[in-house]
């Protein structure tokens, strides 16, 4: 609805829910039942490309985050809200059951979870049925990637063609429950920032695609040696490709 409140011509939402679109519907909004991981649109198709809270049930962040950078238009906007991550605090996405029991998730099988809600006389919204289905919920691999949250980081650092405006993770503050549990929690392979980070935030511009820019990008970063003569020499190739470049037509009406 904010969409087509801004103005937007024509708005599509996408999911793999059968419930998809019942809740809002309106002349200019189309709804698809696809998945990110391969959607049925051409290359470079919107102007803004928004997904929120919904990569961290998504099970090949990779394919998707590809997938929207495919059909983001030249000039267009990818923006991307992944929250709660799996291995923070509230990854299991009950935090009005767990609230006394943080990480509940990684410290608990599905069984034990909901032997805690019973015992514990936790009252189960009638939305959520009752504590077997939020536990089951809870551990479903169609449910939830379990990606830790450096993938996320990663998987958008491979797209190729966009100017990154923002790649980051947003960590909690370190408190007693998490010391508390950190020191389990590190022999399985977490760490205190994995743990911390709540939110994966990825905002790019799709920009035109540039001759030899991972070329470039390698020697930028030093992943050849600055002495190498390698090194030289792609640099004097790259130096004189981009003087002797033709300007495309777009680039030669501004430059006129």
């Amino acid at each position: 609805m904010a969409f087509v409140n801004a103005g937007a011509k024509e708005v599509h939402g996408l999911d793999i829910d059968e419930s998809i679109g019942i809740d809002f519907r309106h002349p200019r909004v189309k709804y698809f039942r696809e998945s990110a991981e391969a959607m049925p649109f051409k290359d470079k198709t919107y102007d803004l490309v928004f997904c929120f809270a919904t990569m961290e049930h998504v099970p090949d962040i990779q394919a998707a985050f590809q997938e929207m950078a495919r059909v983001t238009s030249l000039g267009g906007l990818l923006y991307c809200v992944a929250s709660p991550l799996w291995n923070s605090r509230q990854g299991h996405h009950f935090p009005q059951y767990f609230a006394a029991f943080p990480w509940v998730h990684l410290r608990l099988d599905r069984a034990a979870v909901e032997q805690y809600l019973l015992e514990k006389e936790i009252l189960i919204n009638p939305v959520n049925v009752d504590a077997s289905t939020v536990a089951s919920y809870m551990f479903d691999p169609v449910m939830f990637n379990r990606r830790f949250s450096r993938e996320y980081v990663e998987a958008c650092n491979r797209l190729d063609d966009f100017e990154i405006l923002r790649n980051e993770l947003d960590l909690e503050p370190e408190d007693d429950a998490l010391r508390e549990f950190l020191l389990e929690a590190e022999s399985r392979g977490y760490t205190s920032a994995e743990l911390r980070a709540v939110t994966h935030t990825f905002i790019g511009r799709r920009q035109r695609p540039r001759p030899f820019a991972k070329l470039a990008s390698l020697l930028k970063r030093d992943s050849i040696k600055s002495t190498s003569p390698v090194r030289a020499r792609i640099g004097r190739f790259l130096r004189a490709h981009k003087r002797s470049r033709p300007l495309d037509s777009k680039q030669a009406i501004v430059r006129a």
